[in-house]
């Protein structure tokens, strides 16, 4: 019996002095990262995942020493439903606005320029801003850009509003107004997709530069924002964050 015991006692030890010596990591759940078509900063080519962020992204997992984590490609407003669980989720890229600054982001070092466009058919129509002022905007009703589109001077009598930003650019493509407003990259990938041809478009005003970032909701550890900060401001400093957005740039095409 006392051997026994003794054997027990040596087997909880020796299993006590393994289990210790493993990493613990400090989050104890996975985050769930979310994108969506927004080139050229994430984007499918080919069936791989491509673009600035989500190059970015992977290689701040290897600065944190993680895994690759999951990323789900899915419409805007589902991730919002996302967003608002208590998984622990991060959205990317998304515009960091005044109204989303409630929320825990790290930016990157670049910025969504947001803009109102037209075809080059309607250029002269609109030559002045009193003209783009009273017209018809096609807007994610969604979209936080429409906060900047008000403080600008614009009504909801502008805008002819959109479920997503796909439908955005296809509202505008059939002609239900002769404006949109958005991220100009985005615009242009989204028209390119339904028939368009990009360079028949042209920007009347620019709206805002609005800096680009990841945002984490609050099931996403402290911890976990910290480190994902820390490596992203080593990987700005080193030059790497440049050397990733001029490799992207480089492949980057709307018409591909």
């Amino acid at each position: 019996m006392q051997l026994r015991f003794r054997i027990l006692i040596k087997f909880t030890f020796i299993c006590h002095l393994f289990f210790s010596i493993l990493p613990v990591s400090a989050y104890s759940r996975p985050v769930l990262f979310i994108t969506e078509q927004i080139p050229p900063l994430a984007y499918t080519h080919n069936g791989t995942l491509r673009g600035y962020n989500a190059d970015l992204i992977k290689r701040i997992w290897e600065k944190m020493e993680l895994p690759e984590h999951t990323i789900k490609i899915q419409p805007w407003p589902r991730s919002i439903k996302d967003f608002d669980s208590n998984v622990p989720t991060c959205l990317f890229p998304v515009g960091i606005t005044a109204q989303r600054k409630q929320y825990r982001y790290v930016t990157t070092p670049t910025a969504v320029t947001v803009a109102i466009i037209t075809h080059k058919k309607n250029e002269k129509l609109f030559d002045t801003p009193s003209k783009v002022k009273h017209a018809r905007i096609c807007v994610e009703k969604a979209s936080s850009i429409l906060p900047l589109l008000r403080k600008l001077g614009y009504t909801e009598k502008n805008f002819e509003f959109a479920s997503s930003f796909p439908n955005n650019v296809h509202k505008f493509f059939k002609g239900r107004a002769p404006l949109i407003a958005g991220g100009i990259s985005n615009i242009l990938y989204n028209y390119h997709l339904i028939g368009g041809t990009p360079s028949d478009l042209r920007v009347l005003e620019i709206v805002k530069q609005v800096p680009n970032g990841f945002l984490f909701n609050n099931a996403v550890p402290q911890q976990f924002v910290d480190d994902f900060r820390k490596a992203m401001e080593e990987i700005v400093s080193s030059g790497e964050a440049t050397e990733i957005y001029n490799k992207d740039m480089l492949y980057y095409s709307p018409s591909k």
